[in-house]
């Protein structure tokens, strides 16, 4: 067997362990706030592929068209409708009816996964690429966004993908990998608007470490990039420059949305906000491993005093140094561009998810740079310690690894509320002013509490009024009884019994913040002694706020 072979079984191993571990704890995550509409528009891609098996040529005229797929209220690309569409029926029946809906990221993530197992292991080797896969699902808050049927570890996978497709670009001469980078990227950004920054990594990384790969990156990307947004998204079939110019005018003027940042309610937050946060939710031990692997990246030596650019790339050390300063441009456009003035800064590192598979990248270099040099150690000082070595090697990365792992099943399912011991973790977190929990998948608790609790025909009052439509979604699910009946307002009703809203400063009401001023709540969900919910018993609490 080869060593491409190899790898290439190893990293379709690695697909499937992600996948499944992913696909068999998703129904235990409550809905985030965008999710219902992501999975209303896949149900709506899916009845528009049943149309087009029936009348292809109804399924693509501008009336089919404007039936399944009218963008003008919300504005997001068609790729993650329609893979929600395919991929939901493949485990439909397999899988519980939430985890069967989100069965796409599922996939995705499992891809980027194997993925990122490719690209480090053809460069640094398997124990940095075993690391770098572990890092990145060992890390919390992404571990949960890739749970959810939602844009944010879709567009987290395509992106890596289409550089990892790039960086080969760079490393084969022809015209394969620069076409497949570039109809990756198009997907990416038929999933997320912030894809557009991806030319804006290769280009000048081309322009330092492969200049003879430019011209064919930048035809590519001109026309197949465009191609794959376009042919991933029906809404643009018709009146293509009219839509895809109120699609980035919409995006363009998209309204802020505020945050509670170190105990201040703001929109945007400040351009420190991305950094800051990455470094107080990110495990401390990644963090570490990271900076480490970084350093590994700049120390490694080149070993050819070659000229051309093909001759370079021969050179495993050259192939090394540039990877990492891919890795490392690519670390620092993100991070540049989701901290500039007008950039939209909030529910903590969920906008800028594409930043973890570099940062678990750098750390696998790492963990495997400090094994290895145990190991090597203990193997120079006695040469009769049989496979002590090995094992002293193999206890590096498991101990680097299960520190984080312990911190993900320590907050499961509400990994999205993780602080690190930087800041004190989650009750740290608090006391400094930051926000307990953000995206609103808290409330299945609330369905399950009032489902067990609330007497026959329960009026429930919720806040924010979105989350109403939510708790509807439960209802159909089975997770709260069909008896309960729910309402929003800006006002509670005299009849309502209950009382319902998550934990975030920044949503609160005046009425929410009397209510915690005058009444007592129960609370479903408490992660190191923080409430991430309130429900109010309203009925024997006398006169409501």
């Amino acid at each position: 067997m080869t060593p491409r072979l190899q790898r290439g079984l190893e990293a379709f191993a690695i697909f499937a362990i992600v996948t499944i571990v992913l696909a068999t704890t998703a129904h235990s995550y409550g809905l985030g706030y965008d999710e219902p509409v992501y999975i209303s528009r896949a149900q709506e891609a899916a009845a528009w592929l049943r149309l087009l098996s029936i009348d292809p040529l109804e399924s693509i005229s501008d009336t089919g068209v404007r039936r399944f797929w009218d963008a003008r209220n919300e504005q997001q690309p068609g790729f993650l409708k329609l893979w929600g569409a395919i991929t939901t029926p493949l485990v439909a029946g397999l899988l519980p009816t939430l985890a069967a809906m989100r069965f796409g990221t599922h996939l995705l993530v499992g891809v980027l996964c194997a993925s990122m197992y490719l690209f480090t292991a053809a460069l640094w080797g398997r124990l940095a690429a075993l690391a770098a896969v572990g890092a990145l699902v060992t890390l919390p808050r992404t571990f949960a966004h890739s749970h959810l049927f939602a844009l944010d570890a879709p567009v987290m996978a395509a992106t890596f993908i289409a550089l990892h497709m790039f960086y080969l670009a760079a490393r084969e001469h022809g015209w394969t990998w620069p076409a497949a980078g570039a109809l990756v990227w198009g997907v990416a950004l038929s999933i997320k608007v912030n894809a557009f920054f991806v030319p804006l990594i290769v280009l000048p990384w081309l322009a330092l470490y492969a200049r003879d790969a430019i011209v064919r990156a930048v035809v590519c990307g001109a026309t197949l990039g465009p191609l794959g947004l376009w042919l991933t998204w029906p809404w643009l079939w018709h009146d293509t420059i009219a839509r895809l110019g109120e699609y980035m005018a919409f995006h363009a003027r998209h309204w802020q949305i505020h945050v509670t940042y170190f105990g201040r309610r703001m929109a945007p937050a400040p351009w420190h906000y991305p950094i800051v946060m990455t470094a107080i939710t990110t495990p401390l031990v990644t963090l570490v491993a990271a900076a480490a692997g970084a350093v590994r990246v700049i120390r490694q030596r080149v070993g050819t005093e070659a000229q051309g650019w093909r001759e370079r790339w021969d050179d495993p050390g050259y192939r090394r140094r540039a990877a990492g300063a891919l890795l490392a441009i690519a670390l620092a456009v993100n991070l540049a561009l989701n901290s500039l003035p007008g950039t939209p800064k909030y529910n903590g590192v969920r906008l800028f998810q594409p930043i973890f598979p570099l940062i678990a990248i750098f750390a696998g270099i790492g963990i495997a740079w400090v094994a290895r040099a145990v190991g090597g150690r203990l193997d120079e000082a006695r040469k009769d310690m049989g496979n002590l070595p090995r094992i002293a090697t193999a206890l590096v990365v498991i101990v680097a690894l299960a520190l984080p792992l312990r911190c993900v099943v320590d907050y499961h399912p509400w990994q999205l509320s993780y602080y690190n011991a930087a800041i004190g973790g989650l009750p740290g977190a608090v006391e400094r002013g930051m926000e307990p929990t953000y995206w609103g998948e808290t409330y299945l608790a609330a369905a399950s509490w009032l489902s067990v609790n609330a007497p026959q025909g329960a009026l429930v009052w919720i806040e924010p009024a979105g989350v109403e439509a939510t708790m509807g979604i439960y209802r159909t699910l089975g997770y709260l009884r069909r008896d309960i009946r729910t309402i929003a307002g800006p006002t509670i009703p005299a009849e309502a019994d209950y009382a319902v809203f998550q934990n975030k400063p920044t949503e609160f009401s005046e009425v929410s913040r009397r209510l915690l001023r005058t009444h007592d709540p129960k609370t479903p969900v408490t992660v190191h002694g923080v409430p991430l919910l309130f429900v109010f018993d309203l009925t024997d609490e006398g006169e409501l706020p």
